[in-house]
């Protein structure tokens, strides 16, 4: 159902700075934008070094044009621009130096600029994908903003009430929204708030001997990391099936991997369910810099 104010331009925006999905996990995420009402994709690309091999976006920008969604790539003078536009308002998916997502934050700030566009009569709706500089997170962390932005954009304050976990399953096909959205709310046990990230993503990227927030107990990461391993366990059975089991499973791995920063064991399957995945969803270009940014004992 649409709401009485719509938006135009309904945009999702990808950083593709410091990795780019393949052609195949594009086509993916185009059929998601268009399933949820999406008709403008921007890709960034800020990348400070020449890239090795230059952006291959001709099969993209045709299979876009088929799903009826304009497609271009943008540059970071292009995204200051929308920034500053006052017709438009952006809302992130809260993916980036999150390691699961914060979905929380997430809802508010989509029902923010729902909010703010109908106020200023906006004309469109961007729904922002940045890069943290690790590119550890995979892709399905920002699912559940594209998917609740998509439907902010044509039904309004009325999808902050919808049931985001049906919609998620429906788009994965496996019944295992509900456990994406667990991972997402885990940066929340121990009260530690930070406005850039989740606590829990600092505990992994930090150097050894990082001072945790003093909320973070190690009861509070005993707790954490058993969600996180029951959710792991939750998925074993569509691990062979489903693209998308692997990189919740691979999310939880992370969130067991801050909670056991010193575990090797962890540290090893983590590295390994990275390279794998990595090579399964994205262009080569990136993957040793991400890796390095791991933790190793």
């Amino acid at each position: 159902m649409r709401s009485s104010f719509a938006f135009d331009r309904r945009a999702y925006l990808l950083d593709v700075s410091d990795r780019c999905p393949s052609r195949r996990t594009m086509q993916e995420l185009v059929d998601v934008l268009a399933r949820f009402g999406y008709n403008e994709f921007f890709l960034l690309d800020a990348a400070k070094a020449p890239r090795e091999v230059p952006l291959e976006t001709a099969k993209t920008a045709a299979y876009c044009s088929m799903q009826g969604i304009d497609f271009s790539v943008v540059d970071a003078d292009a995204l200051r621009a929308f920034e500053t536009d006052g017709r438009t308002v952006l809302a992130p998916t809260f993916s980036a130096r999150s390691l699961c997502g914060r979905i929380e934050e997430m809802r508010a700030a989509m029902e923010r600029a729902e909010a703010l566009g109908r106020e200023r009569k906006a004309t469109r709706f961007m729904v922002t994908d940045v890069s943290d500089g690790y590119a550890w997170h995979p892709l399905c962390v920002s699912l559940p903003g594209i998917v609740l932005g998509g439907n902010m954009m044509t039904a309004g304050r009325v999808a902050a009430k919808a049931d985001l976990e049906k919609d998620l399953c429906s788009v994965m096909d496996l019944p295992v929204g509900g456990l994406l959205q667990k991972l997402g709310t885990l940066y929340l046990r121990g009260g530690a708030m930070r406005d850039d990230s989740s606590e829990y993503f600092n505990i992994l990227a930090g150097d050894v001997g990082y001072s945790r927030h003093p909320g973070i107990t190690q009861f509070v990461l005993d707790d954490v990391s058993a969600v996180a391993r029951g959710v792991r366990i939750a998925l074993e059975r569509w691990l062979d099936r489903s693209d998308w089991a692997k990189e919740i499973s691979y999310a939880a791995l992370l969130m067991e991997c801050a909670c056991h920063r010193r575990d090797e064991r962890l540290l090893r399957e983590a590295r390994d369910a990275h390279g794998h995945l990595w090579r399964l969803r994205f262009e080569p270009e990136g993957r040793v810099e991400s890796l390095s940014k791991l933790p190793r004992f």
